[in-house]
Protein backbone atom coordinates (compact mmCIF):
# COMPACT_ATOMS: atom_id res chain seq x y z
CA UNK A 1 0.00 0.00 0.00
CA UNK A 2 1.31 3.27 -1.24
CA UNK A 3 2.19 5.40 2.23
CA UNK A 4 1.16 9.16 1.81
CA UNK A 5 4.27 10.49 3.58
CA UNK A 6 8.27 9.94 3.55
CA UNK A 7 10.05 9.29 6.73
CA UNK A 8 12.06 12.56 7.82
CA UNK A 9 15.24 11.69 9.51
CA UNK A 10 16.64 13.52 12.09
CA UNK A 11 20.06 13.08 10.52
CA UNK A 12 18.89 15.21 7.78
CA UNK A 13 19.31 18.51 9.95
CA UNK A 14 23.22 18.11 9.67
CA UNK A 15 23.33 17.62 5.73
CA UNK A 16 21.18 20.85 5.43
CA UNK A 17 23.27 22.45 7.79
CA UNK A 18 24.54 24.97 4.52
CA UNK A 19 21.54 24.99 3.15
CA UNK A 20 19.27 28.41 3.03
CA UNK A 21 15.98 28.80 3.81
CA UNK A 22 15.03 28.85 -0.41
CA UNK A 23 17.36 25.60 -0.83
CA UNK A 24 15.73 23.89 1.89
CA UNK A 25 12.06 24.75 0.61
CA UNK A 26 13.25 22.92 -3.29
CA UNK A 27 14.88 19.94 -1.26
CA UNK A 28 11.74 19.54 0.64
CA UNK A 29 9.14 19.84 -2.33
CA UNK A 30 11.42 18.04 -4.47
CA UNK A 31 11.40 15.12 -2.00
CA UNK A 32 7.71 14.81 -1.72
CA UNK A 33 7.06 14.54 -5.30
CA UNK A 34 9.82 11.70 -5.24
CA UNK A 35 8.36 10.07 -2.74
CA UNK A 36 4.40 10.26 -4.32
CA UNK A 37 5.23 8.99 -7.63
CA UNK A 38 8.96 8.61 -8.48
CA UNK A 39 8.81 12.34 -9.66
CA UNK A 40 12.58 14.18 -10.03
CA UNK A 41 12.61 17.83 -10.11
CA UNK A 42 15.50 19.73 -11.46
CA UNK A 43 17.72 21.19 -9.08
CA UNK A 44 19.84 23.90 -9.44
CA UNK A 45 21.31 25.03 -5.64
CA UNK A 46 23.02 23.14 -3.12
CA UNK A 47 20.07 21.23 -2.56
CA UNK A 48 21.10 18.51 -5.10
CA UNK A 49 23.81 17.86 -3.28
CA UNK A 50 21.84 16.56 -0.62
CA UNK A 51 18.75 15.17 -2.82
CA UNK A 52 20.40 11.67 -3.84
CA UNK A 53 21.30 10.36 0.09
CA UNK A 54 17.64 11.07 0.74
CA UNK A 55 16.35 9.74 -2.14
CA UNK A 56 17.94 6.84 -1.48
CA UNK A 57 16.40 6.20 2.02
CA UNK A 58 13.31 7.17 0.70
CA UNK A 59 13.67 3.93 -1.78
CA UNK A 60 15.00 1.59 1.17
CA UNK A 61 11.70 2.51 2.94
CA UNK A 62 9.55 1.61 0.43
CA UNK A 63 11.41 -1.69 -0.07
CA UNK A 64 10.65 -2.45 3.63
CA UNK A 65 7.22 -1.18 3.18
CA UNK A 66 6.20 -3.49 0.49
CA UNK A 67 7.90 -6.44 2.14
CA UNK A 68 5.68 -6.01 5.03
CA UNK A 69 2.57 -5.53 2.62
CA UNK A 70 3.41 -8.08 0.80
CA UNK A 71 3.43 -10.78 4.38
CA UNK A 72 0.41 -9.51 5.32
CA UNK A 73 -1.45 -10.02 2.18
CA UNK A 74 -0.04 -13.66 2.39
CA UNK A 75 -1.68 -14.04 5.93
CA UNK A 76 -5.09 -12.46 4.71
CA UNK A 77 -5.12 -14.55 2.14
CA UNK A 78 -4.32 -17.81 3.94
CA UNK A 79 -7.23 -16.56 6.89
CA UNK A 80 -4.77 -14.76 8.68
CA UNK A 81 -1.33 -15.34 10.48
CA UNK A 82 -0.26 -19.28 10.82
CA UNK A 83 -1.01 -20.82 14.48
CA UNK A 84 1.91 -22.39 15.80
CA UNK A 85 2.07 -25.97 15.14
CA UNK A 86 1.64 -27.82 19.09
CA UNK A 87 4.39 -30.33 20.41
CA UNK A 88 4.21 -33.70 19.66
CA UNK A 89 1.89 -35.48 22.61
CA UNK A 90 0.17 -31.99 23.19
CA UNK A 91 -2.77 -33.07 21.24
CA UNK A 92 -3.36 -36.22 22.72
CA UNK A 93 -3.25 -34.48 26.63
CA UNK A 94 -5.62 -32.02 25.51
CA UNK A 95 -7.79 -34.79 24.35
CA UNK A 96 -7.78 -37.24 27.55
CA UNK A 97 -8.39 -34.09 29.30
CA UNK A 98 -11.53 -33.06 27.73
CA UNK A 99 -12.28 -36.68 27.57
CA UNK A 100 -12.53 -36.97 31.56
CA UNK A 101 -14.20 -33.68 31.83
CA UNK A 102 -17.07 -34.66 29.47
CA UNK A 103 -17.39 -38.45 31.45
CA UNK A 104 -17.70 -36.55 35.07
CA UNK A 105 -16.81 -37.03 38.35
CA UNK A 106 -12.72 -36.68 37.68
CA UNK A 107 -13.22 -32.75 37.91
CA UNK A 108 -10.53 -32.51 40.20
CA UNK A 109 -8.20 -34.84 38.97
CA UNK A 110 -9.25 -32.84 35.83
CA UNK A 111 -8.26 -29.44 37.36
CA UNK A 112 -5.05 -30.85 38.71
CA UNK A 113 -3.86 -32.48 35.36
CA UNK A 114 -4.82 -29.55 33.70
CA UNK A 115 -2.17 -28.10 36.00
CA UNK A 116 0.43 -30.21 35.54
CA UNK A 117 -0.28 -29.96 32.20
CA UNK A 118 0.33 -25.85 31.93
CA UNK A 119 3.38 -26.52 34.23
CA UNK A 120 4.55 -28.73 31.19
CA UNK A 121 4.03 -26.55 28.21
CA UNK A 122 5.58 -23.57 30.60
CA UNK A 123 8.51 -25.62 30.84
CA UNK A 124 8.92 -26.43 27.31
CA UNK A 125 8.31 -22.91 26.23
CA UNK A 126 11.16 -21.74 28.64
CA UNK A 127 13.85 -24.83 27.46
CA UNK A 128 13.09 -23.97 23.62
CA UNK A 129 13.82 -19.90 24.14
CA UNK A 130 17.05 -20.74 25.81
CA UNK A 131 18.10 -22.84 23.51
CA UNK A 132 16.90 -20.40 20.72
CA UNK A 133 18.55 -17.36 22.28
CA UNK A 134 21.87 -19.43 22.87
CA UNK A 135 21.60 -20.47 19.02
CA UNK A 136 21.28 -16.74 18.09
CA UNK A 137 23.73 -15.64 20.68
CA UNK A 138 26.51 -17.85 19.50
CA UNK A 139 25.78 -17.31 15.50
CA UNK A 140 26.22 -13.53 16.43
CA UNK A 141 29.51 -13.36 18.28
CA UNK A 142 30.56 -16.28 15.34
CA UNK A 143 29.98 -13.76 12.31
CA UNK A 144 31.62 -10.73 14.47
CA UNK A 145 34.92 -12.91 15.09
CA UNK A 146 34.65 -14.04 11.51
CA UNK A 147 34.26 -10.23 10.54
CA UNK A 148 37.24 -9.13 12.75
CA UNK A 149 39.91 -12.06 12.08
CA UNK A 150 39.39 -11.41 7.98
CA UNK A 151 39.74 -7.81 8.83
CA UNK A 152 41.73 -7.00 11.24
CA UNK A 153 43.50 -9.95 12.60
CA UNK A 154 43.76 -12.75 15.17
CA UNK A 155 41.22 -11.68 17.94
CA UNK A 156 42.32 -11.36 21.38
CA UNK A 157 40.53 -12.14 24.87
CA UNK A 158 39.83 -8.70 25.38
CA UNK A 159 38.27 -7.75 22.58
CA UNK A 160 36.49 -10.40 22.16
CA UNK A 161 35.06 -10.03 25.57
CA UNK A 162 34.62 -6.67 24.37
CA UNK A 163 31.90 -7.89 21.42
CA UNK A 164 29.97 -10.19 23.54
CA UNK A 165 29.72 -7.14 25.73
CA UNK A 166 28.45 -4.33 22.54
CA UNK A 167 26.55 -7.34 21.02
CA UNK A 168 24.08 -7.16 24.46
CA UNK A 169 22.73 -3.68 22.28
CA UNK A 170 23.70 -3.50 19.06
CA UNK A 171 23.01 -6.17 16.33
CA UNK A 172 25.88 -8.52 15.51
CA UNK A 173 25.66 -7.14 11.49
CA UNK A 174 26.12 -3.55 12.23
CA UNK A 175 29.29 -4.07 14.27
CA UNK A 176 30.65 -6.36 11.38
CA UNK A 177 30.02 -3.02 9.41
CA UNK A 178 32.18 -1.06 11.44
CA UNK A 179 34.77 -3.79 11.45
CA UNK A 180 35.12 -3.53 8.24
CA UNK A 181 34.68 0.41 8.17
CA UNK A 182 38.04 0.07 9.93
CA UNK A 183 39.49 -2.02 7.34
CA UNK A 184 38.67 0.22 4.55
CA UNK A 185 40.21 3.28 6.43
CA UNK A 186 43.23 0.93 7.01
CA UNK A 187 42.70 1.54 10.69
CA UNK A 188 43.14 -2.27 11.78
CA UNK A 189 42.55 -1.93 15.16
CA UNK A 190 39.54 -2.77 18.21
CA UNK A 191 39.66 0.93 19.59
CA UNK A 192 38.84 2.11 15.72
CA UNK A 193 36.09 0.26 16.06
CA UNK A 194 34.54 0.94 19.12
CA UNK A 195 34.78 4.63 18.54
CA UNK A 196 32.77 3.94 15.38
CA UNK A 197 29.88 1.67 17.52
CA UNK A 198 29.97 4.62 20.67
CA UNK A 199 29.32 7.54 17.81
CA UNK A 200 26.31 5.42 16.28
CA UNK A 201 25.09 4.75 19.71
CA UNK A 202 24.91 8.94 20.65
CA UNK A 203 23.55 9.33 17.12
CA UNK A 204 20.82 6.59 17.76
CA UNK A 205 21.88 4.47 14.69
CA UNK A 206 20.88 1.18 15.17
CA UNK A 207 21.15 -0.91 11.85
CA UNK A 208 23.16 -1.36 9.18
CA UNK A 209 20.46 0.47 7.03
CA UNK A 210 20.75 3.70 9.02
CA UNK A 211 24.33 3.72 9.19
CA UNK A 212 24.94 3.51 5.27
CA UNK A 213 22.32 6.15 5.09
CA UNK A 214 24.03 8.30 7.50
CA UNK A 215 27.21 7.94 5.01
CA UNK A 216 25.68 8.89 2.65
CA UNK A 217 24.10 11.83 3.77
CA UNK A 218 27.61 12.99 5.27
CA UNK A 219 29.31 12.38 2.23
CA UNK A 220 26.53 15.15 0.39
CA UNK A 221 27.10 16.83 2.93
CA UNK A 222 30.55 17.30 2.52
CA UNK A 223 29.98 17.66 -1.45
CA UNK A 224 27.62 20.85 -0.71
CA UNK A 225 30.21 22.34 1.67
CA UNK A 226 32.90 21.77 -1.15
CA UNK A 227 30.59 23.34 -3.75
CA UNK A 228 31.02 27.22 -3.08
CA UNK A 229 35.17 27.00 -3.50
CA UNK A 230 34.83 24.56 -6.87
CA UNK A 231 32.40 27.20 -8.21
CA UNK A 232 35.40 30.05 -6.81
CA UNK A 233 38.29 28.42 -8.16
CA UNK A 234 36.19 28.26 -11.88
CA UNK A 235 35.37 31.87 -12.00
CA UNK A 236 39.24 32.71 -10.82
CA UNK A 237 40.32 29.98 -14.05
CA UNK A 238 37.98 31.93 -16.62
CA UNK A 239 39.38 35.49 -15.12
CA UNK A 240 42.74 34.42 -15.91
CA UNK A 241 42.02 33.04 -19.31
CA UNK A 242 40.63 36.02 -20.43
CA UNK A 243 43.43 38.57 -18.70
CA UNK A 244 46.17 35.60 -20.65
CA UNK A 245 43.88 35.78 -23.76
CA UNK A 246 44.37 40.06 -23.66
CA UNK A 247 48.41 40.09 -22.72
CA UNK A 248 48.62 37.78 -26.04
CA UNK A 249 46.65 40.05 -27.88
CA UNK A 250 49.38 42.91 -26.86
CA UNK A 251 52.09 40.66 -28.54
CA UNK A 252 54.48 41.94 -25.35
CA UNK A 253 54.75 45.20 -26.83
CA UNK A 254 56.27 48.12 -24.51
CA UNK A 255 55.28 51.20 -23.92
CA UNK A 256 56.25 54.94 -23.62
CA UNK A 257 54.82 54.99 -20.20
CA UNK A 258 57.29 52.85 -17.37
CA UNK A 259 54.04 52.56 -15.67
CA UNK A 260 52.36 50.61 -17.67
CA UNK A 261 54.98 48.24 -18.60
CA UNK A 262 55.08 47.58 -14.72
CA UNK A 263 51.56 46.29 -15.26
CA UNK A 264 51.73 44.28 -18.33
CA UNK A 265 55.03 42.34 -16.07
CA UNK A 266 52.92 41.89 -13.12
CA UNK A 267 50.07 41.01 -15.19
CA UNK A 268 51.83 38.01 -17.08
CA UNK A 269 53.49 37.08 -13.68
CA UNK A 270 49.85 36.88 -12.31
CA UNK A 271 48.78 34.77 -14.97
CA UNK A 272 51.39 32.26 -14.65
CA UNK A 273 50.86 31.27 -10.86
CA UNK A 274 48.65 28.37 -10.58
CA UNK A 275 45.46 28.37 -8.81
CA UNK A 276 44.97 26.80 -5.61
CA UNK A 277 44.61 22.86 -6.38
CA UNK A 278 46.59 22.98 -9.68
Amino acid sequence: MLRPYFCAYHSYLENMELLNSEERGRLFTALLEYSKDGTLIPLTGNERFVFPGIRSQIDRDKEQWKKTDEQQASYGRKGGRPRKKPPDGENEKATLLNDTDKKGGFSEKGSLFSKSLEKEKDKEKDKDNISSSTATAENDISACVQAYEQNIGPIARAAFDDISRQLADLPADLICEAIGEAALNNKRSWNYVKAILKRCREQNILSVDAYRAEKENHAAAAAARAAPAARQQSKQAAVRERLKKRLEEMGGAQSDDPADNRIYVEATELVAEPLPGE
